[in-house]
């Protein structure tokens, strides 16, 4: 059974190009060494205003380490977390 840790982030204010950078050379290369990782989907809503990351992993303590991972230690550029919450994946088609 595979559980999904997902983030919301707060994109107001922020440049596009220097988050996905932040994602591309800091978040991401953490979450593909995780134990558990499978896969991962950044989303941007359509009005820039909020993002989603969503991190898929082979079971629930592993997805709870990548949401740990997501949220704790920060760096001051990235954007602000808004909710996050580990859920069980009933679908993938």
């Amino acid at each position: 059974m595979t559980f999904a840790a997902v983030t919301y982030v707060s994109l107001q204010g922020r440049d596009r190009v220097e988050g996905l950078k932040l994602l591309n050379d800091m978040l991401v290369p953490m979450l593909k060494v995780q134990p558990g990782f499978q896969s991962a989907r950044f989303l941007a809503s359509t009005d820039g205003k909020t993002g989603i990351g969503s991190v898929i992993c082979d079971n629930e303590s592993h997805a709870q380490a990548c949401l740990d991972t997501m949220t704790a230690n920060r760096p001051p550029e990235a954007p602000p977390v808004t909710s996050s919450a580990i859920y069980e994946v009933v679908l993938e088609v």
